[in-house]
């Protein structure tokens, strides 16, 4: 049996459990299953606000045929005057279709996915702070509740500023879940196996999934309240299964509690030869003391830390979530390019998981952000040329650079929860979340000031058929 050690740290005691041993594994099983319901409600969003094909019915009816080709997206009449009514394509109902957010109102949709996004940017700076005071496990559950609540109000809205409010909450919601979970499986898990359970990608695989899903269920309404229904099991899972941090309690000095959760490791990992009446104490021997957002710039380190980290985060929230929108713009179909954005995702996250841990942390970094250079700068010079395949390469080069600003993520995050004490970790985890939410607030008004070109009927008579001018002429005679 392992002599108690006085003063015993916490990664020491991770060590004699077993290091990754049966009961961290149940945890991050756990964690990540439950990340489907934050995940889908993260993402349905792209969906939900896409915009189906559409066309002006003033620009209809010559002896029952339309004047323009089908589906033609102009937003004036043949006479040039303003368009007053719309038909969708009837296979599809999005956000977009049901409140006619298209023309004038074409700026709300890209208004709403950053609406969400603040809630979320809102999120990390509260419950991050709240988490670092209360405990993970409290704003875990809570932001859960938040999301499936919020995602039940959404699917019931009956009008967009209804919409508004729950799409705000819910990312309140999962604002907080991704403060607190990475913590709560790192806090658990020696700093070997942090990048792997940080950068799993269990979030591109829920994508994948949301991809398939929606493609069968074309109402927006229905995918609401179906990540509603599938939040009630994993809260309840959440519930039972995921402890709090026992770092927490250590550091917070409430000892017995954490002496608890070390014996249930114990006890699951069937490590019969821990010592289960180790001393836990902290390796200091400071007062319990509150910690804010000041205690991030409370030396020279952490302020290098914290300036360079906000600059990763910051960049990260507006490439990440401007590919995420655009995805909407690219050639193709919606849901096959969700699927493949998402599934090439899955190996860099691997090779960024499995750098990291062979060169560092920091080494793998560069290398991500360096290929996101690289193919976004191709991407932009391909755009001011005209070549074939124009829009197939410019497709490629896209899912280039949201893989490897996906994998960047999870070396990013890595870092920021192995650079902080554990006293401030989440308020640092929080803050850091919250200026990579600004950036993810602008990302998605990037895309609608490139995608907002000025449309109109006239200057498309011209590619009508032939013969329609004709009947356009007698019929603009006959009003």
């Amino acid at each position: 049996m392992s002599t108690a050690v006085d003063k015993t740290t916490p990664d020491e005691v991770i060590k004699d459990l077993g290091g990754c041993g049966r009961y961290q594994v149940r945890l991050c099983v756990i964690i990540h299953l439950v990340k489907t319901v934050i995940s889908f409600s993260s993402a349905n969003l792209v969906i939900i606000t896409s915009v189906p094909e559409w066309r002006c019915n003033d620009n209809v009816y010559n002896n029952g045929t339309f004047l323009e080709p089908s589906w033609n997206q102009t937003c004036l009449t043949m006479n040039g005057t303003e368009c007053d009514s719309f038909s969708f394509e009837e296979e599809t109902n999005t956000l977009v279709s049901e409140f006619k957010l298209i023309c004038r109102n074409d700026f709300i949709p890209s208004t709403v996915n950053s609406i969400q996004l603040a809630g979320a940017m809102a999120s990390n700076i509260i419950l991050g702070h709240i988490a670092d005071r209360l405990g993970r496990k409290p704003i875990f559950l809570i932001s859960i509740l938040f999301v499936l609540s919020s995602c039940l109000v959404g699917f019931f809205s009956v009008s967009l500023e209804m919409f508004a409010v729950s799409a705000f909450f819910t990312g309140f919601g999962y604002g907080g879940f991704f403060t607190t979970h990475y913590n709560l499986m790192s806090e658990y898990t020696p700093a070997r196996w942090r990048g792997f359970v940080i950068g799993f990608p269990s979030y591109p695989l829920h994508q994948c999934l949301l991809s398939l899903i929606a493609w069968r269920i074309r109402e927006w309404r229905y995918l609401l309240l179906m990540t509603s229904i599938l939040g009630m099991p994993c809260f309840l899972a959440a519930y039972l299964i995921v402890p709090e941090s026992f770092r927490w309690y250590i550091a917070h000095e409430k000892f017995d509690k954490a002496k608890e959760i070390v014996k249930s490791i114990a006890k699951f990992n069937r490590n019969y030869d821990f010592n289960t009446a180790v001393d836990l104490r902290r390796l200091d021997n400071q007062t319990k003391l509150r910690y804010s957002l000041l205690n991030l710039f409370q030396t020279r380190t952490l302020v290098k830390v914290t300036l360079f980290s906000a600059l990763n985060w910051i960049t990260l929230g507006v490439v990440v979530f401007g590919l995420l929108f655009g995805i909407q713009n690219l050639s193709g179909n919606l849901y096959l390019n969700i699927f493949l954005f998402s599934l090439t995702t899955i190996p860099s996250k691997a090779i960024a998981t499995w750098l990291s841990n062979r060169i560092g942390r920091k080494k793998a970094t560069h290398i991500c952000f360096t290929v996101v250079g690289i193919a976004g700068l191709t991407g932009g010079v391909l755009q001011t040329l005209d070549v074939k395949f124009k829009d197939q390469l410019t497709t490629v080069l896209a899912i280039i650079a949201n893989s490897s600003t996906s994998a960047a993520w999870g070396t990013v995050q890595t870092m920021t929860v192995e650079l902080y004490p554990t006293v401030i970790r989440n308020i640092g985890f929080g803050m850091l979340s919250f200026i990579g939410g600004i950036g993810s607030v602008i990302g998605p008004q990037f895309v609608y000031l490139v995608d907002a070109p000025v449309t109109t009927a006239l200057n498309e008579v011209s590619e009508l058929p032939e013969g329609i001018e004709e009947e356009i002429a007698g019929v603009n005679g006959h009003i």
